[in-house]
């Protein structure tokens, strides 16, 4: 049993798991970056227990970025475990979400990767298998959307289309 004063512990139990984590494929790659990019500064502002230093979380977003700039695909969308299997819109968008804002945190994304993704997400409806249901689409568009805005490749009219199209109050909760 555990007893904490703050959430932070919380937190930091999770930190420590991605880092920990055994397993490598993008989507989980992306989620550590995603983690340590958006806690980092609170976590180490508080100086969290048993907490990776700086340098240690910062080396391994680093070596994460190197790995998914390897499994990258030609399309510049991702696969799970390697380089040129078919690349899945949900994972591409999740890792063009975590370069983003390891982007933003200052961390060194080489721009070939972040434009490679940018243009998957540009054209991610065109990507996206006619097997997918109208509200998996609707959410996949609508976090490409988002993703691109963090990039700064807003595109707004696309934005009201979506919800031109299907109705504000129809659109679930993730789109």
């Amino acid at each position: 049993v555990q007893t904490s004063s703050t959430q932070l512990q919380a937190l930091t139990d999770a930190v420590l798991y991605l880092v920990a984590y055994p397993f490598e494929c993008s989507e989980q790659l992306a989620s550590r970056v995603l983690a340590i990019a958006a806690l980092r500064d609170v976590l180490t502002a508080f100086k969290a227990k048993g907490l990776p230093k700086p340098e240690e979380m910062n080396a391994a977003v680093a070596r994460d970025l190197k790995r998914l700039q390897g499994l990258q695909n030609d399309d510049g969308g991702f696969g799970f475990w390697r380089r040129g299997e078919e690349s899945w819109p949900y994972v591409s968008i999740h890792v063009a979400h975590a370069l983003a804002r390891a982007k933003q945190k200052g961390y060194d994304v080489p721009q070939s990767m972040l434009d490679k993704s940018k243009n998957y997400l540009r054209n991610v409806e065109s990507l996206i298998p006619t097997t997918y249901g109208r509200d998996a689409r609707n959410s996949l568009i609508a976090y490409a959307l988002y993703t691109r805005a963090l990039m700064g490749d807003r595109d707004p009219a696309r934005a009201r289309r979506l919800i031109a199209e299907n109705g504000l109050e129809k659109l679930q909760l993730e789109a």
